[in-house]
């Protein structure tokens, strides 16, 4: 018999060869399974999923975006998959390099934009314009209305979790139960007793935002018979030193959504609340425009104390109709605004200085 020069037979070395490999590959599978913990930790599944549902942000802007910083520092804290931008300037303008600091505003400008005029039917035609193209892409679930004066109150994971919470839309509705904007010439299509209104800044979800591109009953009436009045200077209210009624001041923003939700039967589908915050006063005569305003938020308003005060209110009361809404998402109590206005561009920068002391952490 031949002796074993190392003591082991030959198949002995295959199979310790063997168990080494195997070894080997269960230390690789254990490190990437920690990796992926890790990196799970950080980022849930679904996160890089590039079929995530994504948030649509619609800007209504004049040209320059004075707050393009402090956005650029919201969507920096997000993942690009997750949203699409859309602004609506005067039409020719265009966010370049050069004239904006966001470079998530670059190029992100309706081609087929319109001049815009406060009061005007142009406004929600506008609205409507930045809808039906952030329709076009089949992954936008949640259509943001904002101003060029809006700010976030939350970072960007904190904002998509909100909203894609609630199984609803946003829109700042109550029954408007005078008659001075509503035009009796709208009787034939809408009945007063649909006659909503509410603020202008709205969150939908993607089925609600169909509903008002396709509208084509309800914003022709819009378009025909609400529109603002301006009334002389030496007018008086009282009819009888006019010798004539006071005509319908009737601001389209203000009621054509929620109009059309009521009409369409969608209400019971909505928050009747917005998530964007505005701060009224109002305004006497030889001060600019009359009647009810949204204050706007300079550098010496611009404060934590400010902010943290419209972070923590939890309802909205609406005395017209003895309502009170108190905000939720997901069935749980929830801060009632992500966004604010009107912030001036110099608010905004001392904001971004203390951004981190008032931004929610991204948990909710």
């Amino acid at each position: 018999m031949k002796r074993r020069v190392y003591g082991y037979s030959r198949w002995r070395w295959r199979l310790g060869g063997y168990m080494f490999l195997g070894l080997a590959f269960v230390i690789v599978a254990l490190v990437k399974l920690q990796d992926s913990v890790t990196q799970d930790d950080v980022h849930p599944p679904d996160v890089r999923n590039p079929l995530k549902p994504k948030l649509a942000f619609l800007f209504l802007a004049r040209h320059v975006m004075p707050l393009d910083i402090l956005w650029d520092h919201f969507f920096e804290g997000s993942r690009e998959h997750e949203f699409n931008i859309y602004l609506h300037a005067r039409p020719g303008y265009s966010y370049t390099e050069e004239n904006t600091k966001c470079r998530f505003f670059v190029n992100r400008q309706l081609k087929n934009s319109i001049q815009v005029e406060w009061g005007e039917a142009s406004m929600i035609q506008a609205e409507r314009l930045l809808l039906l193209e952030a329709l076009k892409d089949p992954l936008n679930e949640r259509f943001f209305l904002l101003s060029d004066s809006c700010i976030p109150l939350y970072n960007f994971d904190y904002v998509y979790n909100y909203v894609m919470s609630s199984q609803k839309s946003f829109v700042d509705s109550f029954v408007d139960y005078s008659d001075e904007q509503y035009n009796i010439n709208m009787e034939s299509v809408i009945p007063h007793d649909y006659w909503r209104k509410g603020s202008q800044w709205f969150v939908l979800m993607r089925k609600h935002a169909e509903a008002v591109v396709a509208d084509t009953t309800v914003f022709p009436v819009f378009v025909k018979d609400c529109k603002k009045v301006i009334l002389p200077d030496n007018w008086d209210d009282d009819p009888k030193n006019n010798g004539t009624k006071k005509p319908h001041n009737c601001i389209p923003d203000e009621h054509y959504i929620q109009t059309l939700f009521a009409m369409e039967d969608l209400e019971d589908q909505t928050e009747r609340r917005t998530l964007t915050y505005s701060r009224w006063e109002n305004q006497a005569k030889g001060k600019g425009r009359e009647g009810w305003h949204p204050v706007t938020y300079a550098f010496a308003d611009a404060t934590l104390e400010a902010i943290r005060n419209i972070q923590d209110l939890r309802s909205i009361r609406y005395e017209t109709e003895s309502r009170t809404e108190w905000c939720k998402a997901a069935g749980e109590d929830k801060p009632c605004f992500l966004f604010a206005r009107k912030f001036t561009r110099a608010a905004g920068f001392r904001l971004l200085d203390q951004v981190s002391k008032y931004e929610k952490p991204a948990s909710f």
